[in-house]
């Protein structure tokens, strides 16, 4: 689990990362870098995603059996 945190904050960096570069590049009017950074960024943004939607199910399977034992 620690690893998946470390890999949450890697992820929300690098988005951070990516549309920082992608703004910075805007303004010199570098189109291709701008979009090239938007795309990674993007790609990043969906493999958080799917992180948390990892997280969320793995969090969940030990309610379920918690609370099947006290019917």
């Amino acid at each position: 689990m620690g690893f998946k945190l470390v890999l949450n904050v890697l992820y929300t960096m690098g988005v951070a990362l990516c549309f920082i570069v992608a703004y910075k590049m805007f303004s010199e009017k570098n189109y291709l870098i701008m979009a090239g950074a938007m795309v990674v960024g993007v790609v990043v943004i969906f493999m958080k995603l799917r992180l948390l939607k990892q997280v969320k199910e793995t969090q969940q399977a030990p309610q379920n059996k918690k609370g099947k034992g006290t019917k």
